[in-house]
């Protein structure tokens, strides 16, 4: 470009520098004739190459000195610095009038709003070369000029703005615009600046070979736009760029494939496969986020839960994204090969129902049911292998006498589930071999009295066995005193008492003993006020008393007894009959309304398809029609308050065990001193007894229990004075 230094007012200079003038008159047309040797750079991702540029004379009216000094680009394209085309133009003189250099200066287009190959948005299309003519340019631009300022792009002479590199143009100016002083020329090439063979940058490929490919295209396209030869191989160049990408992608390489299309990008972002690499790329990446938290809730043991929080639910939303992802199936084995692994720990500590637990939901991981298949073949053989050395001892125990010890060995394959047939031949052997007591597992027993030919209330026999007591903090509604949950083992059999113990049955104690309740010394106990809604005390009410303070009926359950007067009542009975009565223990309680099971209730889950129990029922009703807030839904029993013992039966639901009201109708006293929770509790069914506990426990629903009290698991606590119309008593017998 021509800069000019001011010195002297000579005559004679002027009069060269009209000779010179002529000569530069025509010296533009030649110019016009030639390609530019000028190359734009592509930094930062983006292609700005502008062509070589030779303005003439008048190009612009004398009102855009101010606008092209700013560096406003006149040929209708932002001075972003972003490709306005690949095709050649050649404007004649007098193309742009002095009316047309407002819109000039604004970066408007005065032929048309945009020229052939127009991009916008980083998008490279062709760009244009523009041949200017005489007369294109004013007299007012000789000072932006001068300056090194080009009207017709962002940054002249290869000058970096921005992170983006724009192709120089060459201008000459008319020395007419100029005073009559005179002026020395200082001609300025051009910067050609093009990214150097196997350099950094956005524009260097990983591949040295590729990299040193793409430089020559790049540098060759610069001085020769139009070259398709050039422009054929570059494509063909980007396109294997652009599969390698994906390649890396394929193997999980994001960083690397994201490297190279930062590459095609720039050069051009309209590549056929480019938009749905980086689609691709965007999913990747969303899938990678989720494998690193789904391996980081598996190393904190988060395997399935909590909801939406766990290693499984992160592994399945990676899979709904990218169902092929190698990546994603291993994340699945691993969760599924953990919930194997608690299944094994759960068989060698004899749970062998837990362990079938967790190969159920191993087996709902994935597809691939391989490792599932096996684990439980081996827990199949590892049972059966366990069951039969179980059975050899109990047949050895029983062969030298050791009845004791085969039993043991029988209650061991309770533990195990799954063995009933061998259970139930083994114990048909053992009763042949000695003698139970003269009874069996479920026979009702009705002890005589020793003096008398009265008899004790009846008792069922409750065959041995193992169970879980207590609730885990997944069972609904449990509370904390319930936990942890632990195995009992009960190994001898005993005998429970079929309901609870009767007004008529309790009376004989009283006639025959003369022994005088809490409730008889102090006259007063709590009964239920129908009218307040609430227990309240009364005077004159006392073991005779219904749970409103009324007379009960002979076979009601007797009510306003204290933890004192059940134990008083069940060492009468042993002293009658010369049995071991007492009252029974809590987990001998528990094991009874689990049915020697797991389920929440006797009957199983939910609501009773039958009235078996006293229950709060949706359809029961009070005298004065008052209702549950809190209830079974859909069920009734026709009581409100207590029903009489064992009175509610159906032929077609019945407990197991031969008991009634176990879940309801009153609660009962245990042997038990409370604690708060079960650490160090005992584990084979025998009472937890402190010498002067407190406090003890009660078990089992009663008749304005909520559902969740009449759980098998449910435990509540009472001072052993404590006498009202809710709780009563239930005796227990060893064999």
């Amino acid at each position: 470009m021509l800069a000019c230094k001011k010195t002297s007012n000579s005559p004679r200079v002027i009069s060269y520098l009209l000779i010179l003038f002529s000569v530069l008159l025509w010296l533009p047309y030649s110019y016009a004739q030639q390609p530019a040797d000028d190359t734009g750079e592509v930094v930062s991702g983006e292609d700005v190459s502008d062509s070589p540029r030779i303005e003439q004379p008048a190009d612009v009216s004398t009102d855009e000195a101010s606008e092209v000094a700013s560096g406003e680009d006149t040929g209708g394209e932002d001075a972003s610095g972003e490709d306005s085309g690949n095709s050649r133009r050649a404007e004649q003189p007098g193309d742009v009038s002095t009316d047309d250099a407002g819109k000039v200066a604004a970066g408007e287009a005065t032929d048309s709003e945009a020229t052939d190959g127009e991009a916008t948005g980083g998008e490279d299309t062709d760009a244009s070369r523009r041949i200017e003519q005489p007369g294109d340019v004013s007299t007012d631009d000789a000072g932006e000029v001068a300056s090194g300022e080009d009207t017709g792009g962002e940054v002249t002479g290869g000058e970096v703005t921005g992170g983006e590199v724009i192709g120089t143009s060459r201008r000459i100016e008319r020395l007419g615009d100029a005073s009559t002083e005179e002026w020395e020329m200082d001609l300025s090439l051009p910067i050609v600046a093009p990214t150097a063979p196997g350099g950094a940058g956005a524009t260097s490929l990983p591949d040295a070979a590729q990299n040193q490919q793409l430089q020559q295209l790049l540098t060759r396209l610069a001085a020769e736009p139009d070259n398709s030869k050039v422009l054929a191989q570059l494509n063909k160049l980007l396109a294997d760029v652009l599969g390698e990408a994906g390649n890396l992608m394929e193997r999980g390489s994001i960083d690397a494939a994201t490297k190279l299309l930062a590459v095609i990008q720039p050069i051009d972002p309209n590549l056929r496969g480019l938009k749905s690499a980086y689609r691709r790329l965007k999913v990747l990446r969303e899938v990678d986020a989720l494998l690193v938290t789904g391996y980081a809730a598996l190393e904190a043991q988060r395997v399935i839960k909590p909801e939406e929080d766990n290693a499984l639910y992160y592994f399945k939303q990676a899979l709904q994204k990218s169902p092929d992802n190698n990546s994603i199936q291993l994340g699945l084995a691993r969760v599924q090969e953990t919930l194997v692994l608690r299944a094994n720990e759960a068989a060698q500590e004899l749970d062998f129902g837990m362990a079938e637990q967790w190969l159920q939901q191993a087996s709902e991981v994935r597809e691939n049911q391989s490792l599932v298949d096996d684990a439980r073949e081996q827990l199949s053989t590892f049972q059966n292998m366990h069951a039969e050395d179980i059975e050899k001892k109990a047949l050895t125990a029983m062969d030298t006498g050791k009845f004791d010890l085969a039993e043991i060995n029988i209650i061991d394959l309770i533990a195990m589930g799954g063995q009933e047939e061998r259970v139930k031949i083994l114990q048909a052997q053992l009763e042949e071999a000695r003698f139970y007591g003269g009874f069996e597992p479920g026979q009702i027993i009705s002890d005589v009295f020793l003096q008398s030919d009265d008899r004790a209330p009846d008792i069922v026999v409750i065959a041995a066995g193992s169970f879980l007591m207590g609730s885990n903090d997944r069972s609904g509604g449990a509370y904390d005193n319930e936990q942890p949950r632990h195995r009992v083992t009960i190994e001898r059999g005993f005998a429970l008492g079929v309901r609870e113990v009767t007004v008529e049955e309790f009376g004989l104690f009283i006639e025959r003993s003369g022994y005088q309740t809490a409730a008889d010394l102090s006259g007063t106990s709590t009964i239920y006020d129908e009218a307040a809604g609430r227990l309240s005390k009364r005077k004159d009410t006392n073991w005779k008393s219904d749970y409103r303070g009324k007379k009960a009926k002979p076979e009601d359950p007797v009510l306003h007894v204290n933890s004192f007067d059940a134990e008083a009542y069940a060492q009468w009975l042993a002293v009658e009959t010369g049995k071991k009565y007492r009252l029974p223990s809590e987990a001998e309680y528990e094991y009874v309304a689990r049915a020697a099971g797991n389920r929440t209730y006797w009957w199983g889950e939910g609501v009773p398809g039958k009235a078996v129990e006293n229950l709060t029922g949706e359809r029961d009703k009070s005298p004065d029609k008052r209702r549950w807030t809190t209830y079974f839904e859909k069920y009734g029993d026709g009581y409100w308050g207590p029903s009489p013992a064992g009175s509610l039966k159906d032929t077609e639901l019945v407990h197991p065990m031969g008991v009634y009201d176990i879940a309801g109708n009153v609660s009962e006293w245990t042997a038990d001193c409370w604690h708060q929770n079960y650490i160090k509790a005992p584990v084979d069914g025998s009472a937890w007894i402190n010498p002067g506990c407190k406090r003890r426990v009660v078990r089992g629903g009663y008749w304005a229990s909520a559902p969740a009290q009449s759980r098998a698991a449910f435990r509540i606590s009472a001072k052993p004075e404590t006498a009202g119309p809710v709780v009563g008593i239930r005796i227990a017998r060893d064999l």
